[in-house]
Parts: structure tokens; C-alpha cells; sequence
């Protein structure tokens, strides 16, 4: 039986998400509950759950306060919130569970089910390390970004590093600046959206460049150089675009 504190300040949230677990879930036990941060923290080194489930905004703080004060890689985390927009990237980068309120069955079975592989698994824990520490960044601070490779595997980069990515069939595969080549198993117009508020440019329909790292747009042609020799074509639309950019720094 995997123990569970649910950490959430509508007592209605909570008790759906109890229900739910109940219901759905018989291998979680809901054995804490908690409306606030500092209650859950409580509640979290009161009954060293296995599972947290986490609001993301309440009265007192956040579900990074939460894990910020007590975690210590003895946990997973689903995050549970009706804003998705406010600590979107935060979240996807690390790669933490996240479902949206209204809570619906699939979404809540399909989080359960990931974090579930992970306890089973004894899976290491460090998505978190890089979640609290892309929360706590300064500005301009490198962010890093968890890659799953499949079968339970994952990887750090940071993003800073990346040269361009690529889809491959349902792959995404990342190019890096210490000639390191990296796959995930999330598709390319995943990254795509992610990346699009960065400094990073779409260059055609299957490759996406960090613009800093770009050497050389040549003024002829539409192709671009990265490092490690590597060339790389740009539509010809996108190519205007992508030189203001890179002149911009």
C-alpha cells in the first residue's frame, strides 16, 4: 500500500481526490490531509508518505514551498491546480505530474500510474531537485530541463547547452554542445512549445535552434552554422526572422 497526504486549501478538492483514490486507486491510502503549506509539511513528516499531492497555490505559500520545506527525496509529487499558465514551464521541464481542477478520472489514473512506476522502481528522485531549483532561479540563470529517454531512464541537460533538437518519427532528439546526442520520448511539437517563449527559433518543420549558439546565418542561401561543424537549413520564409533575431543577441 503506497501512503498518500493530500495538501490542498478547497476542502472540496481534497475530499474528491480522497474519493477518487478510494475508488480508482486501491493501492494508495489517503492517510493525511492538510489546507495549508505549513499544515502539509506537517502532515508530510508526520506520516512520511510515499505520495504527496500538491496544490500549487494556497493562502500561505506554494506547492514549491511545500517541497522546498519538506522534502527530501523520499517522495513523488502531482501537482493539483486550476491555473495551469503560472508554473506551466516550471513544471513541464522537470517533468512532475500535474493535473488540472476540475479533476477528472483519466487524469488523475493516468498521474497516479506514472508516479506509481516510480515508487515501485525506486526511481531516483532528481526531476524534483530540478523543479525547486528552476523555481528558485535567479533571472537569466541557466534553466534545466529532464528529458525521458523510456523505460524509466531520464536525463539532465541544461538548456543552455542545447545546440538544436529534432524530430525523429515520434522522437525528439537533442543536439548539445559537448557533442552529447540525447532522445526523449515527448514528440517535437512538444519541445516546440516549450522552448517558443525562450531563445530558441523553429528553423523548419522538424528543427528548432537556440539562437545564441548559432555562428554563422549565411547571407546567401538559407543555411545556418552551429558547433561541431554542423549545418543546418532554414526555410526560406523563417530565415529574415531568424537574422533580426540573432542580431539582437
Amino acid at each position: 500500500m503506497i501512503r498518500a497526504v493530500i495538501i490542498d486549501d478547497e476542502r472540496n478538492s481534497r475530499d474528491i481526490i480522497s474519493l477518487m483514490l478510494g475508488k480508482y486507486c486501491p493501492e494508495i491510502e489517503a492517510v493525511g490531509m492538510a489546507s495549508n503549506c505549513r499544515e502539509g509539511m506537517e502532515q508530510i513528516r508526520k506520516h512520511k508518505p510515499q505520495l504527496v499531492f500538491l496544490d500549487l497555490e494556497m493562502p500561505d505559500g506554494t506547492g514549491f514551498d511545500v517541497l522546498s520545506g519538506a522534502y527530501d527525496a523520499s517522495f513523488e509529487a502531482i501537482f493539483v491546480t486550476a491555473f495551469e499558465k503560472r508554473f506551466l514551464h516550471t513544471i513541464r521541464f522537470s517533468e512532475v505530474e500535474l493535473i488540472l481542477k476540475p479533476i477528472d478520472k483519466e487524469s488523475l489514473l493516468q498521474a497516479v500510474n506514472n508516479v506509481t512506476k516510480r515508487i515501485l522502481q525506486q526511481q531516483p528522485h532528481e526531476r524534483y531537485q530540478v523543479l525547486l531549483s528552476n523555481f528558485s532561479q535567479a533571472a537569466g540563470e541557466a534553466r534545466k530541463l529532464v528529458l525521458l529517454s523510456g523505460e524509466g531512464s531520464e536525463a539532465v541537460v541544461s538548456v543552455d547547452e542545447i545546440l538544436y533538437l529534432e524530430s525523429q518519427s515520434d522522437r525528439t532528439i537533442f543536439y548539445l554542445a559537448d557533442g552529447r546526442i540525447l532522445a526523449s520520448i515527448r514528440p517535437f511539437r512538444y519541445y516546440a512549445e516549450l522552448f517558443a517563449p525562450l531563445h530558441f527559433y523553429q528553423i523548419n518543420n522538424s528543427q528548432m535552434v537556440q539562437v545564441s549558439r548559432i555562428l554563422q546565418i549565411e547571407q546567401e542561401g538559407a543555411r545556418i552554422q552551429l558547433g561541431h561543424h554542423i549545418t543546418l537549413e532554414v526555410t526560406d520564409r523563417r530565415r529574415r526572422e531568424l537574422l533580426g533575431l540573432w542580431k539582437q543577441g
